[in-house]
């Protein structure tokens, strides 16, 4: 675990070699390259890094804290998301806030350090954990603009009203290896795991963004390394966006496999009940996980809402959804959703913990500032008293 004194920034001299390592075609070849073992430190410094600022000193106690969780996607709309936070009832209120999907020096979110910003804005300390060096533009769908990255980080944080004692960065198991993805990147996932001091009490808080191109097992495996990774304190908490949307989307046969077996299984409207219930069958490792580490899943969240949603009508017109979703097999999803208008709700960020008790689980809807919808997730929070 790192002391967090004062302020420490993520900063590199690398970008004048992104393209010189984007043209390794293997990654066992960049890491035998003469290159490689010139920068290695360097490299090696920044994606097992940690990026803080706790200077923000408020040792007031309190008996209950509200707790956000938000894929913020990036930080595109980094402006009406702080907004957002500044003006919405729920979210104004927020003492800790897992912010999930941050770019640090990325072209496609404008070279901005979302994490840093947001803290800023908000009065918060914050610690980023970068997961990976981006040497593109970014994912199918982000390339379109001329922006160079700079320091090409992404990543999580958390950010608190309260000093972070500790922080650590915490790789987990990888799915795949991300220097061979059409997103070409140095890294691996990582998750962040915190220690809070509020009074006299201790809080242990992991945050984790779980690889969407995983199955149950992987998704299982890697919050375990999260949970495992948390220090002994008086509450233990847990959170993020745990991609539990049921299926295996690494390839398009096992992602077929799946359909057919969710048919002959539980049927079409079966499926789509279990986007809102994946502990009950198909992600059930995950939760399982909890379960053993008596961690209590169910009144930390808000199960009548969902955190993401299946948009037949986006979908069709997604290059990212046809690479991995067959066209005909597309066509029959758009008549079969009809009943649903095509939109259906996912349950795929979640909060966990033990040691404290929740007084109230919310999700807030739709984060929309002047009819421009802010993520494609919505936020959720808790009240956890202690």
């Amino acid at each position: 675990m790192n002391l967090l004194k004062g302020k420490q920034y993520l900063q590199h001299n690398l970008q004048q070699h992104y393209e010189e390592i984007k043209a390794f075609k293997k990654k066992k070849d960049f890491i035998n390259s003469p290159f490689y073992t010139q920068h290695k430190d360097q490299i090696d410094k920044v994606i097992n890094g940690l990026e803080w600022d706790n200077t923000i000193a408020n040792e007031l106690p309190k008996d209950e804290l509200r707790i956000v969780s938000w894929n913020i996607e990036r930080g595109k709309k980094l402006d009406a998301i702080i907004s957002y936070f500044k003006e919405n009832p729920a979210l104004s209120k927020a003492d800790v806030i897992l912010a999930i999907e941050c770019d640090n020096g990325m072209g496609r979110t404008n070279n901005r350090n979302v994490a840093k910003e947001l803290a800023e804005a908000l009065g918060m300390n914050y610690c980023f954990v970068p997961s990976y060096l981006v040497l593109g533009k970014g994912a199918m769908g982000e390339t379109d603009h001329t922006t160079q990255n700079t320091t090409a980080l992404h990543g999580t944080a958390i950010l608190s009203k309260y000093p972070i004692k500790t922080a650590k960065s915490v790789s987990v198991p990888p799915v795949k290896e991300v220097f061979h993805s059409s997103e070409k990147r140095l890294g691996c996932k990582k998750g962040i795991v915190v220690q809070l001091q509020v009074g006299d009490k201790s809080l242990a808080i992991g945050a984790i963004h779980i690889d969407m191109s995983s199955n149950a097992k992987d998704r299982a495996i890697q919050l375990n390394a999260i949970l495992t990774a948390l220090t002994k304190a008086n509450i233990q908490l847990i959170g993020g966006d745990f991609n539990c949307h049921t299926f295996n989307v690494r390839k398009k046969g096992e992602l077929l496999f799946q359909l057919i077996n969710k048919f002959f299984t539980v049927g079409f409207r079966g499926a789509i009940e279990h986007y809102m219930t994946p502990e009950l069958k198909f992600d059930k490792p995950i939760f399982d996980a909890l379960l053993k580490q008596n961690f209590d899943f169910e009144t930390y969240n808000d199960r009548k809402k969902g955190t993401l949603y299946f948009d037949i009508n986006d979908l069709l017109h997604n290059d990212k959804a046809k690479k991995f979703v067959p066209g005909f097999l597309l066509t029959i999803l758009e008549r079969k959703l009809r009943p649903w208008n095509g939109c259906v709700p996912l349950k795929i960020d979640w909060l966990a913990g033990k040691g404290g008790q929740v007084s109230k689980a919310q999700t807030v809807e739709k984060p929309t500032i002047n009819g421009e919808l802010l993520s494609d997730h919505n936020p959720i929070y808790i009240d956890l008293k202690i």
